[in-house]
């Protein structure tokens, strides 16, 4: 796959795709700017190789998709990026760049097909703690452990978070992670 080009993500769950430009890719992860359906930015989208079935570009819909997300370039809407994520890019990285950003994350675990939403609120060395947030109140409703091995897909820097973050914090006041 090529830095800058766009892609059709496809994962093991072959109910969906993704649409992203590829941002940086290494052994074992790959990276995307994500867009929803309209072409807005999603997002970064932090997959592990392992669960990427295929990614395909050219296609007849990444062409109609390419015009949508050029529609919004001088529209004054929320643009995402990771241009404060420092350093080596993994796993760890991201999760330690979340924590400090004190900012809302959705993650996927290999061994389930949930994702989990929340505040990434400590780590050691071979897990994290989440606050998991309900998107339908806005509200912390568990905390859970999360085996970082176990991490294969993370987004963060999302529109979808953001929103669910400035909604936790107006009806529940600041959370401990966001002080």
């Amino acid at each position: 796959m090529e830095i800058g080009k766009l892609y059709e993500i496809y994962t093991t769950d072959d109910e969906s795709f993704s649409v992203g430009y590829l941002l940086y890719q290494n052994a074992g992860i790959c990276i995307f700017k994500a867009f929803d359906d309209q072409g807005r930015e999603a997002g970064i989208y932090a997959f592990k190789k392992e669960i990427i079935s295929a990614c395909l570009a050219g296609t007849e819909y990444l062409a109609k998709m390419k015009l949508y997300i050029d529609y919004w370039k001088d529209k004054e809407i929320k643009t995402v990026s990771m241009k404060d994520l420092d350093g080596e890019i993994s796993i760890r990285n991201i999760l330690e760049y979340i924590i400090s950003s004190k900012s809302i994350a959705s993650i996927m675990i290999n061994s389930e097909d949930d994702m989990y939403t929340g505040f990434i609120s400590g780590s050691d060395a071979v897990s994290v703690d989440m606050e998991c947030v309900d998107i339908s109140n806005a509200k912390v409703y568990d905390k859970i452990k999360i085996d970082i091995e176990d991490i294969c897909f993370i987004e963060f820097n999302s529109v979808d978070n953001d929103v669910l973050l400035y909604a936790h914090r107006n009806l529940n006041g600041k959370h401990d992670c966001c002080k």
